[in-house]
């Protein structure tokens, strides 16, 4: 099994087929396609599509569970922020009122169409997290010709995200062996003790950040100096881009230029055209009428 940032995945999964920059030119294009396309079934169909490679890629799709909540919650909160929070507009449909507070059909439409555009992007991270390790991201960055002082930063910034993860599990696991337990308890009361988190975790961020700054002066690092001077690149010895490799960054790049036509060009991918905005005109406008 392969530890990656976000899990774990089986040493022969098909994913690893693939050279690093691929999985990381992968998150930067398709990422890029929700906020060119504003129909809603569309970027719902992306989601289906990286499931497919979720599973293609032998991801337990049960982990996914655990950002179910975070995305129920940020629809939540992008609704009420579009129809509550949106202010009056006389001249939006007003399709109900609540307490006063009228709910429009076009602040409705703008919230749904914002949350189909995150909610793909936030599968796209999912899936490159569940499947590339710190090392992947390093390798595809210095095979892109990265300069030395950026990609270490990166490094740093990832073992950093993987440290403060594993922090926060032994703080919460010592919190449980002191006999606090949330479960059952209010929003307000977890709110006061997740100081409880927040102190230790910082303490531990300080620490870490020393045992960083002494390591670097351990091995020898330094920040300056020539720049003539070359770094070698060992670890791009063990991987090789493959033709595999670079007609799959083709067909990305072409796919990116297509769609971009598309929508802009032939008025293609349009919430107008939608069938989300059909289906929603007659659910709320046509019933209301």
């Amino acid at each position: 099994m392969n530890k990656t940032i976000l899990g774990y995945v089986p040493e022969e999964s098909p994913i690893y087929n693939l050279h690093p920059f691929v999985r990381v030119y992968f998150l930067m294009i398709v990422s890029l396609w929700p906020m060119i396309i504003s129909s809603p079934e569309w970027n719902f169909a992306l989601i289906v599509v990286v499931l497919i490679l979720l599973e293609y890629s032998r991801v337990t799709l049960s982990t996914l569970k655990l950002y179910v909540p975070v995305s129920v919650s940020m629809g939540v909160l992008i609704l009420l922020s579009y129809t509550i929070l949106g202010g009056r507009h006389p001249e939006f449909y007003e399709v109900f009122n609540i307490l006063g507070m009228p709910i429009y059909f076009e602040r409705i439409v703008a919230a749904v169409e914002v949350y189909m555009r995150i909610l793909p992007m936030i599968f796209v991270m999912v899936f490159f997290l569940s499947t590339s390790r710190e090392r992947d991201i390093l390798v595809a960055m210095r095979w892109a010709r990265m300069p030395f002082t950026v990609t270490y930063l990166v490094a740093m910034s990832l073992r950093a995200v993987g440290m403060v993860i594993e922090d926060f599990s032994i703080v919460r696991q010592a919190e449980k062996a002191r006999g606090y337990d949330p479960k059952g308890k209010s929003i307000p009361y977890k709110l006061r003790q997740f100081v409880m988190y927040i102190i230790p975790l910082m303490g531990l961020a300080i620490r870490r950040s020393e045992e960083f700054a002494n390591a670097l002066v351990a091995r020898g690092y330094s920040f300056t100096g020539l720049r003539r001077v070359k770094r070698p690149d060992y670890v791009l010895t063990k991987y090789r881009f493959k033709a595999l490799d670079g007609i799959i960054v083709i067909i990305l790049t072409l796919a990116l230029i297509l769609l971009v036509f598309a929508r802009y060009g032939l008025g293609m991918f349009t919430l107008e055209g939608s069938l989300t905005m059909k289906w929603l005109q007659q659910w709320l406008v046509g019933g209301a009428g």
